[in-house]
């Protein structure tokens, strides 16, 4: 994390974009063969629902399709602008046989095999696209506006394990649709957006999140349901309006690292240092701590992290 507390991204093995290729089929009447069989990978999703990966099986040597440049194993995410992620390969093939043109969107193999992906606001259309990803496993969103109709991640593989959206607007976490259907999700960054508080339903059901980072929002209390989430290590509140801890924190027993640096906490309950094992790291630098009580001598004391102090 860079010293303004923004993320900073050195990886080269990052892929920016969504890589797909737009290709036009055309003839002269609906009696013509396309050349092209299609067949479906279905993914099953945790609420019954399913997808349909729409993918080449073969095609014929002198067919129109090998001719415009598609091949075997391609999947097929649009047709005339239209998803097909709902359509059984019947459907596909019934929309092919009305049409004389067709403009399909395809991704190949090793496009959709994204592990890593970074976008920004200059790639917004690419989050279309996101159910095709079924390996992905970061997933970073940066300068996107999500104020209006949120993110959607309703379809995207549960095999996620990182997601970051910051500087997205984001005004309550439930603007992110499905999020908590990410039953593997390990770390969760929503720097730099404009959250409150947090939705229990949705946090609850993130039983494998480890790291939550929540710095840079408009966050007046401690969110309590924190306190249940009997895995997470780390948790960074900082440059909120924190000004009390709750009782509650004592029930964080993985807790290894809490920031809390610039709210405005005034005191720091003796239990913070007594009754957290785990906690060896506490940053509160910038707060309105009281510099002689007991339990800020001890604070001081026992971690290396300075404390800031009025």
């Amino acid at each position: 994390m860079g010293d303004d507390g923004k993320l900073c991204y050195f990886e080269s093995h990052l892929k920016y974009q969504i890589i797909t290729r737009e290709v036009t089929l055309q003839r002269k009447s609906k009696k013509t063969p396309w050349g092209i069989n299609v067949s479906n990978i279905i993914a099953r999703l945790d609420d019954g629902l399913q997808l349909y990966l729409a993918t080449v099986q073969s095609l014929d040597e002198k067919g129109i399709a090998k001719k415009m440049g598609l091949k075997e194993h391609d999947q097929i995410l649009e047709v005339n602008g239209k998803c097909v992620r709902d359509w059984t390969s019947d459907n596909l093939l019934a929309e092919l046989t009305e049409c004389t043109s067709v403009v399909i969107v395809i991704i190949t193999v090793e496009d959709r095999a994204v592990t890593d992906l970074f976008l920004m606001a200059s790639r917004e259309h690419d989050l279309s696209y996101l159910w095709a990803l079924r390996k992905l496993v970061k997933l970073s969103i940066c300068n996107i506006d999500f104020s209006g109709e949120g993110l959607d991640v309703s379809t995207i593989t549960t095999l996620l394990q990182e997601l970051i959206v910051t500087n997205c607007s984001l005004k309550c976490i439930t603007q992110i649709k499905g999020l908590s259907r990410l039953k593997s999700l390990k770390r969760l960054i929503l720097t730099h957006n404009s959250l409150t508080d947090l939705d229990d339903k949705t946090m609850l059901k993130l039983k494998e999140l480890t790291d939550l980072q929540l710095g840079y929002n408009l966050i007046r209390s401690f969110p309590n349901v924190v306190t249940k989430m009997e895995k997470l290590e780390e948790l960074s509140l900082i440059h909120n309006q924190i000004s009390l801890l709750p009782d509650e924190v004592v029930q964080m027993r993985s807790l290894e690292k809490l920031h809390l640096d610039n709210n405005v906490l005034t005191e720091l309950p003796e239990y913070v240092t007594l009754q957290l094992p785990q906690l060896r790291a506490l940053t509160l630098e910038n707060n309105k701590l009281k510099p002689n009580t007991r339990s800020t001598q001890q604070t001081r004391s026992k971690f290396y992290y300075k404390i800031g102090l009025e």
